[in-house]
């Protein structure tokens, strides 16, 4: 892992690194190797060397002070090491002449032997660190048992070197250099170090926790220093000084490498958490947030961007019968194909549960038009989850910057509202954002606003639309039609506000009073001694759905004191045949209650007919779209013939709907249509309205 900002510290770590060659042949000639005063270099000395006596112990550090649940077997071994650089670059420094004696009187032989020590024990250290496993290591007994016997160990080598230097062989001889044994051991560490430099980039891709680059550079550093205490006569002299400034820069990097890294590893951690989605890997909405405004912020007409918001279609079906680790499997192969799908350089995060958003930067509407078709493609293919093959569909709702919105937040809510209509026309489509899809979805949202609260403010009311037997005129019943009056919207239609009730789920409660208030109404007319027929009353499909709807209409009936035969239920073919089974549960309770059923719109849903030898149904309504062009229309009169005719060969009642002029009924009633109803005979009418017609008794049918 690459901390912040390391790019620029390579840059110049590789400078130096360049920069050895011609200052390691300009100082292997002993003459250019300039004299420094022995109190200046033993000042630069001692703070050159505790810099890596500090590094040296924050590696320590890492590997012995880590948390369990992150400690591993080589960061142990490799802190342990160096805490055996740490303890003989102290003693090393201590040795030098000018310092105190350390036990035994300080000489460059002396601090040579601590020295090269500490240079093998880091070699050591760093191999041991490429060649062992990251596995986790939580045996306290054997952790503290190594760190007792690196203890052990550095103090028996210090108590030989401090007590009895003169018993090894020399490394350094007054007047005369560097011994053949001290050169042999340096150009050791030196093939040690570039030996471990090969092994990083064999095992590169293998390293983690770790930034590859830096350790690579300070090991490289370290070989190059070593050269340089290679070649010097003298201990206070330029060579042996450059060789420690390139153990400082190279024990930076490895402060960068190890240290750093893992110190900032947690907080990297930290910010992945908070910018990712845990289930793909991929960017969240935080993160998205973020990289949106970035893009607006320097974004200009002439670079347009655009945003795909893509939905997955049905993806609770998955979870609602194969469960929802099966919909988590689904769901990162369907992230896994969008991506794919994409090229490298395009951002892409999570939005939200089965949501998935696409930035495409420099480009235009007709581009992202033709990245939406790439991903439905793509996501025509099944997927192979486990044992399973599965297939998901995908919406696509595209907005642009600049054209649509000037901020990431007014972008994102667009796209949006250009998603939902992409649902609503169908799914597995693309829908571009337009001001007309603005203008609609405020209006609904407006709509849903007034909606929730218009039942607890009186605002609806229902008309009474009559039904009329053809033959006699008679009055056979009454539709119950829903009207809404907003103080602040004026009349809204039941088109605009009906569908909207049954998007956002407010129809069940009001369906509820539709139907109560309903059956009240009938029940007061009946008391009225009113001849009112039947009372029909339309059921939405999410009323439909519900599996306790027989006992709200029992408990309906039982409060108002209608009778069962009273109540006509109206139900549309595609709420029939949405769900079969729980279809045929239902009807069968209604039909144990002895209410009667009528199928409204009657021709426009499904074209199989099963369900009406199936289910116990009474009536079949002839949907207006029909009736409006009889008897002119050919296809119309036809269609409006044969439900008449199969209607009567099933013994059902039928009805023909939206009936406005005389030509109209004469049709109807030369083809033995049983009722009508329409603006020919009434338009719905207000109670009191009703009560006025069914005293008079009048009827255009009678006359």
């Amino acid at each position: 892992m690459q901390l912040p900002g390391q790019d620029r510290h390579r840059f110049g770590g590789i400078l130096l690194l360049a920069a050895s060659l011609p200052l390691l042949l300009w100082q292997a000639i002993p003459t250019n190797q300039a004299a420094i005063s022995s109190p200046t270099f033993l000042a630069a000395h001692s703070i050159m060397e505790i810099f890596a006596v500090i590094v040296a112990a924050l590696i320590f550090f890492t590997g012995h002070g880590a948390r369990e649940s992150v400690r591993s077997i080589r960061s142990i071994a490799l802190g342990y090491a160096f805490l055996a650089v740490a303890l003989f670059d102290i003693l090393h420094f201590l040795s030098y002449i000018g310092m105190p004696d350390l036990v035994s009187p300080n000489t460059p032989h002396k601090a040579i032997l601590f020295w090269l020590c500490g240079r093998f024990a880091a070699g050591v250290g760093l191999l041991l660190y490429l060649l062992i496993p990251d596995a986790p290591a939580s045996r306290d007994p054997v952790r503290l048992g190594a760190l007792a016997g690196v203890l052990l160990g550095v103090g028996a080598v210090a108590t030989v070197f401090l007590v009895t230097p003169q018993s090894l062989p020399a490394m350094y001889v007054d007047g005369v250099g560097l011994t053949p044994l001290k050169i042999a051991l340096e150009w050791g560490v030196f093939g040690l170090y570039l030996a471990i430099a090969g092994l990083l980039y064999v095992r590169r891709w293998q390293i983690t926790h770790c930034d590859v680059g830096s350790l690579m550079l300070a090991l490289l550093l370290m070989a190059a220093g070593e050269l340089f205490f290679i070649v010097y006569v003298e201990v206070s002299s330029t060579a042996n000084l450059l060789g420690h400034v390139y153990k400082v820069f190279a024990y930076y990097f490895l402060y960068l490498a190890i240290y750093a890294d893992a110190v900032s590893r947690p907080f990297r951690q930290m910010r992945h958490m908070l910018t990712h989605d845990d289930l793909t890997g991929l960017p969240n909405r935080a993160a998205f947030r973020d990289r949106l405004n970035l893009v607006v912020a320097r974004a200009h007409e002439h670079a347009p961007c655009a945003v795909l918001l893509l939905d997955l279609d049905h993806l609770q079906n998955v979870n609602d019968t194969l469960g929802h680790e099966h919909g988590d499997l689904l769901l990162v192969a369907a992230a896994g194909r969008i991506r794919a799908s994409l090229p490298e350089t395009v951002f892409m995060a999570r939005f939200s549960g089965d949501e998935f958003v696409i930035l495409l930067e420099n480009t235009t509407v007709e581009q992202a038009k033709q990245t939406g078709q790439t991903l439905l493609q793509a996501m025509a293919r099944e997927f192979d989850i486990g044992e399973d093959r599965l297939g998901i569909g995908a919406s696509i709702g595209i907005v642009s910057y600049p054209a649509d919105g000037d901020s990431a937040s007014v972008l994102m809510r667009y796209a949006d509202l250009a998603l939902h209509r992409a649902k609503a026309a169908g799914r597995n489509c693309i829908m571009v954002f337009s001001r007309d899809l603005s203008e609609e979805i405020e209006r609904r949202v407006l709509l849903e606003s007034r909606l929730k609260h218009a039942l607890e403010r009186k605002e609806l009311a229902l008309h009474y639309q009559p039904k009329l037997e053809i033959r006699s005129g008679r009055l056979m019943g009454w539709e119950a039609l829903l009207r809404w009056h907003s103080p602040g919207l004026g009349d809204v239609s039941p088109e605009e506000f009906i569908p909207v009730a049954e998007q956002s789920g407010l129809i069940l409660a009001i369906g509820d009073w539709v139907l109560r208030e309903a059956c009240r109404q009938m029940r007061a007319w009946q008391d009225l001694g009113l001849a009112a027929g039947t009372m029909a009353v339309n059921l939405s499909t999410r009323q439909f759905r519900q599996t306790d709807l027989a006992e709200e209409i029992s408990a309906a009936l039982a409060d108002t004191g209608l009778a069962p035969d009273d109540l006509e239920l109206e139900l549309t073919e595609s709420s029939i045949m949405d769900n079969l089974d729980a279809a045929a549960s239902v009807l069968a309770e209604l039909e144990h209650l002895g209410i009667r059923i009528a199928v409204d719109d009657f021709g426009t849903g499904y074209s199989s007919l099963s369900y009406l030898k199936t289910f116990s149904i009474h009536c079949l309504k002839i949907d207006r779209s029909f009736i409006r062009d009889i008897p002119g229309d050919d296809n119309d009169t036809a269609i409006v013939r044969t439900i008449i005719a199969l209607a009567r060969n099933l013994g059902l009642i039928v009805v023909a709907e939206g009936v406005e002029t005389d030509a109209q009924l004469a049709y109807l009633r030369a083809n033995q249509c049983d009722q009508v109803q329409g603006f020919l005979f009434s338009r719905p009418l207000p109670p009191g309205e009703c009560i006025k017609l069914m005293r008079e008794g009048r009827s255009r049918v009678a006359a």
